[in-house]
């Protein structure tokens, strides 16, 4: 382990901040329209992403909602509590239990979980198929693999063992041998796929060939 930590801070790269969108800035994220009322009456609100907590006028409120995506809507702040997985249109939330009980929610990226990416690549041996930053391509090992600024879907991942795992593997790999979490991001995805709010980020990770 000691080698392997030598090896990878020997190769470290300097590391610029990704541009990732805003809490509340549209881009390429899902997005949810809900609803005061049922069947998309009444005062409404459009969350692009995430959101930890609700506007204050807006929590508990909602009775219906229009969502584009795949979505996690929880009764309880920061995705606590009791939630449930929605998607499309939902004209009333007491059909889901859910009526005036909504505080927090938090999109899907791609279709969850960090599957491999649409090319069907992820690393592949001889460097191919890296769906990350260019200046930061993999460095191949003898029993492992170096990714100095693991993403998905193009977006930072939230710190912690199980999103390295899920990283590693999603890439054909191994579980992780290492993984840095020193550095922080205003947005992130965490280990499920889902879009979540300032948190620390990966980086620097080793992943085991097998």
């Amino acid at each position: 382990m000691k080698t392997m930590l030598a090896a990878a801070a020997a190769i470290l790269a300097v590391t610029a901040g990704a541009a990732v969108a805003q809490n509340y800035g549209g881009g390429r994220q899902p997005s949810a329209v809900l609803y005061d009322q049922p069947n998309f009456q009444g005062r409404q609100t459009t969350i692009y992403g995430f959101a930890t907590n609700l506007p204050r006028d807006f929590n508990d409120k909602a009775m219906s909602g229009r969502f584009q995506g795949r979505w996690r809507i929880c009764e309880d702040s920061d995705y606590r509590g009791r939630c449930q997985d929605v998607n499309g249109d939902v004209p009333n939330m007491n059909t889901l239990g859910m009526g005036e009980r909504i505080t927090s929610l938090q999109a899907y990226a791609g279709g969850g979980g960090f599957g491999p990416p649409p090319s069907g690549g992820g690393w592949r041996p001889g460097g191919g198929g890296w769906s990350g930053p260019n200046q930061y391509r993999p460095t191949e090992g003898v029993r492992s693999v170096f990714f100095p600024y693991p993403t998905y879907d193009g977006y930072d991942i939230a710190a912690g063992s199980d999103s390295a795992n899920a990283f590693c593997r999603s890439q054909g790999l191994g579980s992780a041998a290492y993984h840095d979490s020193s550095q922080r991001a205003q947005q992130a995805v965490d280990g499920a796929g889902r879009y979540t709010g300032p948190t620390n980020v990966l980086r620097d990770v080793v992943c085991r060939r097998y």
